[in-house]
């Protein structure tokens, strides 16, 4: 059993658990979730970022209504993550007893028997071990990826228009990394190496917990992503190997763990339009890895929790 994004998904846009076994309780009725007089704002938080730095500087939503929302996204997260420890805690007490089971018919059961029961205690571990994952790492993340978005809402258009003035007055080549035309002669953190114990262990935890999605198996694809990867580091301030990962998925997504792994998911190539796009996006990956992102965020959260970070946000 593969650990499954869209049930966070799920739980954040209708608070309804989607993967019940057999013999659990419907829970109860999740609060409403009161929107502005338009919904506008609760539609805008479905669509991707793209999308909202296009469309967020021809909106208005007054300082009211961003908080409305903002204090029914914190509502959301708390009920939903309330579900799934309940139901990690219902699997446990379930775990426990067919292990008490286990224990007391062992002696005399038959090869059957003593398979089914392996196989409920394999499958319990499983979806305890999936429920918390969901309640500490991947729907608080799904929440606070929607908080980004209302602060992009937000803040962007003043932010937009400040851009703009800088690239008209020619100050924006004095802010901190504008020089783009030293990319590659910089050096924009120190000790880039010291990461790649760091990303190794963090992909051997995500596979051996079921996180990571299979491998694309067409050589084909591989090499082509593979290369246009390398073009780009080539020309970037990376100072470590890049490593590239092509996953079967249909996420629309990207991501980059720490000492130059970068995952590329399937979904994204069949969005993009030309190469231009793709490079554009493993660009971005790559400069996270350049500033040592991950590391930083290693301070204040598990490697889990970064992971989730960059596929969720990515994928949203």
């Amino acid at each position: 059993m593969r650990f499954d994004h869209r049930a966070a998904a799920a739980c954040l846009l209708s608070a309804a658990l989607v993967f019940l076994p057999s013999g659990w309780s419907q829970p109860t009725e999740a609060p409403r979730v009161s929107v502005p007089a338009s919904d506008d704002l609760h539609n805008l938080l479905q669509k991707s970022y793209l999308e909202l730095f296009a469309l967020s500087p021809k909106l208005e939503f007054s300082k009211a209504q961003i908080e409305q929302m903002r204090e029914e996204l914190k509502k959301g997260k708390e009920y939903c993550v309330g579900q799934f420890k309940q139901r990690a805690s219902g699997y446990d007490s379930q775990l426990k007893q067919t292990q008490s089971q286990l224990k007391q018919v062992s002696a005399q059961a038959n090869e059957s028997e003593r398979h089914d029961l392996h196989c409920r205690i394999q499958d319990l571990r499983m979806l305890k071990s999936q429920a918390e994952a969901l309640a500490s790492h991947a729907v608080p993340v799904a929440y606070e990826n929607k908080r980004a978005k209302l602060d992009l809402i937000e803040k962007w258009p003043a932010d937009f228009r400040q851009i703009r003035q800088q690239i008209a007055n020619g100050s924006y080549q004095k802010r901190r990394w504008g020089d783009v035309k030293d990319i590659g002669f910089r050096e924009i953190e120190r000790d880039q190496e010291k990461d790649i114990k760091t990303g190794q262990d963090a992909i051997k935890q995500l596979k051996q917990n079921g996180l990571l999605p299979h491998e694309v198996e067409n050589q084909a694809v591989v090499d082509y992503v593979n290369s246009v990867a390398q073009k780009v580091a080539t020309h970037s301030d990376l100072r470590v190997p890049l490593h590239v990962t092509v996953l079967n998925s249909k996420e629309v997504n990207a991501f980059a763990l720490p000492g130059g792994y970068l995952f590329i998911e399937r979904g994204l190539l069949e969005a993009a339009d030309d190469e231009s796009e793709l490079a554009g996006v493993i660009a971005h990956e790559i400069s996270h890895d350049v500033a040592r992102h991950a590391h930083k965020l290693m301070k204040k959260a598990t490697i889990a929790e970064i992971f989730y970070q960059a596929s969720m946000a990515s994928a949203s």
